[in-house]
């Protein structure tokens, strides 16, 4: 008996030994498993946080996308407006150009036209200049000198010589509508002068008359310029109509002299 209480102590210690190594073991594989489950929960809710974070961040990427694409899109929108009036205001400018290119043209044509006409009309002008009355001549001679010699070359503006003829032609006018009153001198004979009162009746006759009522004439245009012929029966009229004019009668009257209608 004491033999086998001995054996069976020592098996149930062996059996305690064994147990309790055992319970040892298994709390330690436990232990190691459930820090197992603890890193992997970690790692899950890590791994959760990221893609929360991620997700996030990509919410507000988008939103930022979105409104960038948008602003795009206008200044897309804004850039083709542009572009079109771009290509509209250069289609106008082409045609404003053209248009300016063709009145350029035409105003060139026109002045080489009227500078061609000026030329004649500038020759016409000293060719009349010359059939025109003395005192009318000596009357336009600061308008006459101005037409060039050598129109080809001239410095003078077309406009400036153009207003000159108008002005010579104008005067010439002015004295072809109404009567002028000249006191000039005539040739009587020899080297022998004598001074007048000469009227004209526009372009068309003159008549003059010596103060003292004896030299007397007619002076018409002619194909050379005027000519003056003497005409002493003509005395008593001219100087009768030369007095009325200058406003020394009382009596105004007719005067009875020959009128040459051409």
């Amino acid at each position: 008996m004491h033999r086998n209480a001995s054996r069976f102590r020592h098996l149930w210690r062996a059996t305690l030994a064994v147990l309790v190594l055992a319970s040892l073991h298994s709390t330690a594989a436990l232990a190691e498993r459930i820090d197992g489950y603890r890193s992997k929960m970690e790692k899950w809710v890590e791994t959760r946080q990221i893609l929360s974070r991620e997700k996030s961040e990509w919410a507000v990427d988008r939103e930022t996308l979105k409104a960038s694409e948008k602003m795009l899109s206008q200044q897309k929108e804004s850039l083709e407006a542009e572009i079109a009036e771009l290509e509209q205001s250069t289609t106008f400018s082409d045609e404003e150009r053209a248009g300016l290119l063709l009145r350029q043209a035409e105003v060139l044509r026109t002045r080489q036209l009227l500078e061609g006409a000026l030329v004649a009309l500038e020759a016409d002008v000293e060719e009349l200049a010359a059939l025109l009355p003395t005192p009318l001549q000596k009357k336009l001679e600061p308008l006459l000198v101005q037409i060039p010699k050598d129109p080809e070359n001239s410095r003078l503006p077309a406009g400036a010589r153009l207003m000159n003829v108008l002005g010579i032609l104008a005067q010439a006018e002015k004295w072809n509508s109404t009567a002028t009153f000249v006191g000039e001198t005539r040739d009587v004979g020899g080297d022998q002068k004598v001074a007048v009162r000469t009227l004209y009746w526009g372009l068309g006759q003159a008549v003059y008359v010596d103060a003292q009522g004896k030299t007397s004439g007619i002076g018409r245009p002619g194909d050379q310029g005027w000519v003056f012929t003497s005409e002493p029966d003509l005395a008593e009229s001219a100087k009768q109509l030369l007095d009325i004019y200058e406003g020394n009668v009382d009596l105004i009257e007719f005067s009875n002299l020959p009128v040459d209608i051409r």
